[in-house]
């Protein structure tokens, strides 16, 4: 008895959990890759290609939408949202961004030219007044033209970086990423990025030769990797209309 009660409670708010239809709006268009997220739930899901998106939830619940260039917005489920598609506004946070950026205060840029040439007259000038510094051991009188060995120094090479080793995403990733993922689709690479599909391999060795931060790959949201490739397909749609163009019959 004690275990039918169990369970005739819980019926209650499953049989009230219904599905919400809701499509995602901006000023300009329809918002792709939203993540949509029931904060009573802990349930997600991201919109599509159309703006479309469907979710879970009850009366009450709190929902999340979250976007990279769209400021947060959360709402209350109340029981309008299950009659027929709802529709969100999210509002563009670009403009923000940029303002935030521009500075009138700008930093000199390094100039290596210009520092290698200032520290090679520094040399030079310390030669003259301390020749007996860099002359041999062995002699100091075997005519060498120790301004002309300052300027054969490598100065560069002193002043190398140590460059912090990076990941960058792999093909093979980059497969299993469209094979697998929600929102990283075959719908999504050949419908909004464009790529036909007898490019696709190329393309992700596009992607592969150019470095894409393997860490990307652990951002839970991933609305950064997917801004890469919208910036990447549209590069990549350029770099094989001029090899189309180059190999063309009227070319030959």
């Amino acid at each position: 008895m004690k275990h039918l009660l169990i369970v005739l409670f819980f019926i209650p708010t499953v049989s009230l959990s219904q599905s919400i239809n809701g499509k995602i709006y901006d000023e300009d268009s329809t918002v792709k890759g939203a993540l949509i997220i029931n904060l009573t739930q802990n349930d997600t899901t991201y919109s599509d290609l159309k703006g479309n998106f469907k979710i879970k939830a009850i009366v009450n619940d709190s929902i999340m939408f979250k976007s990279l260039f769209h400021h947060d917005k959360k709402v209350k489920v109340n029981t309008s949202f299950f009659k027929e598609i709802i529709v969100f506004e999210l509002n563009k946070s670009v403009n923000e961004l940029n303002e935030v950026l521009l500075s009138d205060k700008k930093d000199k840029p390094f100039e290596v030219v210009e520092y290698s040439n200032n520290l090679g007259l520094a040399i030079a000038e310390d030669i003259k007044r301390n020749p007996h510094l860099y002359m041999p051991k062995a002699s100091y009188s075997g005519g060498i033209n120790f301004i002309e060995l300052a300027k054969l120094i490598g100065i560069n090479k002193l002043f190398k970086k140590k460059k912090s080793p990076k990941k960058y995403i792999e093909y093979h990733q980059l497969d299993s990423l469209f094979s697998n993922s929600e929102l990283f689709t075959d719908s999504l690479l050949y419908q909004d990025l464009k790529i036909p599909k007898n490019n696709k391999c190329l393309f992700f060795e596009y992607c592969e030769e150019l470095g894409i931060n393997c860490e990307l790959l652990a951002v839970k949201e991933n609305l950064v990797l997917l801004d890469y490739f919208y910036k990447l397909s549209k590069d990549f749609l350029l770099f094989i209309k001029e090899e189309d163009t180059f190999i063309s019959p009227n070319n030959k």
